[in-house]
C-alpha cells in the first residue's frame, strides 16, 4: 500500500528524536546546571560534625606552594651618606627563598550559615634551594637603621609633643649608645630572628619607663614599638594576624570570601577619609566570582598592607597548561594624587620634599595638573602610599614605611633617576597580579610584590641625622609566587575545562546523528517509492 509507515520508519524516527531532545537539552540545560552544582561546591559551609565540607576545607588549608623571595638593597656608601649628604648608592642582593605556609584555624559559622570565623596562621622557613645562587642565611646586609631614624622621625618633628630639652637628651643619648644612621645585620636577624638594639633595650626597661612618668612623659610611651627585638617581620612567623569574618556565600554567591569584619571593625580607622577605611572584597583576593571578563574589577582586602585594592584585567596567560586571565592591580590604586586616592596620602608632618625633580605644575597654566602640596605639606609622587599600621595587626608600625611596587615600577621616571639600582620590568616587577581560569574563578598562580622604603631626614637638632640628605631609601622587595597544587590543576582541567568541552561538542554530535538518521530515513523512503512506482 502506497505511504505506509514501515515500523523501522517509526523506531528511527523515535530514535532521533530523542537524540535530538538530548541534544537541545545539553545546549539549555547543561551551563545552569554547571553554574549551580558549582555555586554549590564553592559555598563554605562546615558539617554537622564540625567538620569542614570540601571548599571550606581547601580554603582553610591552602593547596599551594608559595615560595617568597626577599631582595634587598645594600647600601654600599654609608659614611658619605651620614657625614656629606651623599645619596646613597644601592646594590641589590637576593633573592633569599622562603617558604610560606598557612593555615586558617578555629573556623566557626554563623548560626545563619552567612558567615566564617577564622585566625589566620603563618609560618615561613628560609629555603636555600628556592635561594637565588650565591644567597646564604647569614650574608651581612648594610641598610637603614630603621628604630634609630623612626625615633628621630617622632621625637624632632615640627609638632613633636617633646621639649627641646628632652630633644637634646634624645639627640646625645643616641651617639652615647653608639646609634648610627645604618647598620650591618646578617640576613638571619634582619628578616624574622631580630637583634638586639640598644634604642629598644632602653625604651623597654624598667627605669626608663619610671623616669619616663615622673619627667612626665608617661603619655608619650605609646610611641614606643612593642618589639623587644628588631626584625623587618618581627613577631610575624608561627603567628596570625587580626580575626576574620568572611561571607560564606550561603545566601549571596557574589558576596562569596568577602570580608565582613577584621579585627573586630567593618571599617579600618587607620585612614583620615571614609571610602579610604572601606574593608572590600575578599580576603587576599584569594577568591572570586566565576564566568570572569575582561570587564571585571574584583576588589580585595589586604590586611598586610591595611587596605583594599581592586584588580583589573592585564592579559590571558597559561598556566601549566591552563589558559587564565591575569587580574592586577593597576597603577591608579598606587596614586595618592589622585583625589579619590587621597585618603592614602603620606602625612608629610616632617614637610620634606623627597623628590624635587618631580613637579607637573612646573610652567603648567592648567589649574587640573597635580599640585605638589596640599595642605601645606608635600606630596609624595604616584606608585607609593604609606604603611599606616602593623602589618596584618590593628596596631600602628614601628617606624616610617613607604610602600611601592619593586624599583617603584608605578612612578614617575623622576623617582627611578633620583635613587641609584632602579631598574623597573613590567614583567618581574607588578605588584599583586592573579592569574585565573575565568569559568571557576579559581585562581592558579599569584604574584604579590611589593618593596619597603624608609624615609631618612636631615633634622638638624638630631646630632646623628644633621648631615643626612631627604630621602626615600629602598629597603627591600618581597617577591612570591604561589602555584596551586597538582590535583587542584587537574580537577580544574577536568571539572572546568574538559567536561564543558565533551558536552559543547557532545550535543552538537547528538544533534547531528538525529539529522542523519532523518535523512537516512528519508532517503530509504524516496528511493523505495521511487522503485514501486517503475514496477
Amino acid at each position: 500500500m502506497k505511504g505506509k509507515i514501515e515500523k523501522y520508519e517509526i523506531v528511527c524516527f523515535i530514535i532521533s528524536i530523542l537524540f535530538f531532545i538530548a541534544g537541545i537539552g545539553m545546549w539549555t540545560a547543561f551551563w545552569p546546571i554547571f553554574n549551580s552544582e558549582l555555586k554549590s561546591n564553592y559555598k563554605l559551609e562546615g558539617n554537622i560534625d564540625g567538620s569542614l565540607k570540601y571548599a571550606a576545607f581547601l580554603y582553610a588549608n591552602p593547596p599551594m606552594k608559595n615560595v617568597m623571595k626577599f631582595n634587598f638593597f645594600n647600601v654600599t656608601n654609608p659614611d658619605e651618606v651620614k657625614y656629606f649628604g651623599a645619596k646613597p648608592e644601592l646594590i641589590e642582593v637576593g633573592g633569599y627563598g622562603f617558604l610560606e605556609s598557612e593555615k586558617k584555624k578555629y573556623y566557626d559559622f554563623s548560626k545563619d550559615k552567612t558567615k566564617m570565623f577564622y585566625q589566620n596562621y603563618k609560618k615561613y622557613e628560609y629555603s636555600p634551594e628556592n635561594s637565588d645562587e650565591g644567597c646564604n642565611y647569614d650574608d651581612q646586609l648594610m641598610f637603614p637603621n630603621s628604630i634609630a631614624t623612626g625615633a628621630v622621625a617622632t621625637i624632632f618633628l615640627p609638632d613633636s609633643e617633646f621639649s627641646e630639652t628632652a630633644q637634646m637628651i634624645v639627640s646625645i643619648g643616641l651617639v652615647v649608645m653608639g646609634e648610627y644612621p645604618f647598620i650591618a645585620k646578617p640576613m638571619r636577624d634582619v628578616l624574622f630572628e631580630g637583634f638586639d638594639d640598644p634604642l629598644l633595650d632602653i625604651a623597654h626597661s624598667p627605669l626608663f619607663i619610671i623616669l619616663a612618668n615622673l619627667l612626665g612623659y608617661g603619655d608619650q610611651l605609646h610611641y614606643i614599638p612593642e618589639m623587644k627585638k628588631f626584625a623587618y617581620m618581627s613577631g610575624y612567623n608561627n603567628t596570625y594576624d587580626e580575626n576574620y569574618w568572611i561571607n560564606t556565600g550561603y545566601k549571596d554567591f557574589s558576596k562569596l570570601g568577602h570580608v565582613e569584619n577584621w579585627a573586630g571593625l567593618d571599617k579600618l580607622p587607620f585612614w583620615p577619609t571614609e571610602s579610604a577605611n572601606q574593608i572590600v572584597g575578599s580576603d587576599s583576593g584569594s577568591l572570586a566570582q566565576i564566568h570572569l571578563t575582561q570587564s571585571d574589577e574584583l576588589p580585595f582586602f589586604l590586611s598586610f598592607m591595611c587596605r583594599s585594592f581592586k584588580k583589573t584585567y592585564w592579559k590571558e596567560e597559561m598556566v601549566d597548561g591552563i589558559k587564565t586571565m591575569a587580574f592586577a592591580v593597576p597603577h591608579e590604586d598606587f596614586d595618592t594624587t589622585l583625589e579619590e586616592n587621597s585618603g592614602f596620602r603620606y602625612k608629610n608632618k616632617e614637610n620634606v620634599d623627597y623628590f624635587p625633580d618631580w613637579n607637573t605644575c612646573d610652567g603648567s597654566t592648567n589649574s587640573s595638573c597635580v599640585q605638589k602640596t596640599s595642605n601645606g605639606t608635600y606630596l609624595l609622587p604616584p606608585g607609593m602610599f604609606p604603611l599606616v599600621c602593623y602589618p596584618g595587626h590593628n596596631a600602628q608600625p614601628p617606624f616610617t614605611v613607604i610602600v611601592s611596587p619593586p624599583h617603584f615600577l608605578y612612578s614617575p621616571p623622576e623617582v627611578q633617576r633620583h635613587l641609584s639600582g632602579m631598574n623597573p620590568d613590567p614583567e618581574k616587577h607588578k605588584p599583586m597580579v592573579y592569574y585565573t581560569e575565568k569559568v571557576s574563578g579559581t585562581a592558579l598562580q599569584v604574584d604579590v610584590r611589593f618593596q619597603v622604603n624608609l624615609p631618612m631626614i636631615n633634622n638638624k637638632i638630631s646630632i646623628m641625622t644633621s648631615q643626612l640628605p631627604n630621602v626615600l631609601v629602598p629597603l627591600f622587595y618581597e617577591d612570591s609566587h604561589a602555584v596551586v597544587d597538582d590535583f587542584i590543576m587537574n580537577t580544574v582541567w577536568m571539572g572546568v575545562i574538559i567536561v564543558p568541552r565533551i558536552i559543547e561538542y557532545l550535543k552538537f554530535v547528538l544533534i547531528f546523528i538525529g539529522i542523519c538518521i532523518l535523512t537516512v530515513v528519508l532517503v530509504i523512503r524516496v528511493r523505495v517509492k521511487g522503485t514501486v512506482s517503475i514496477v
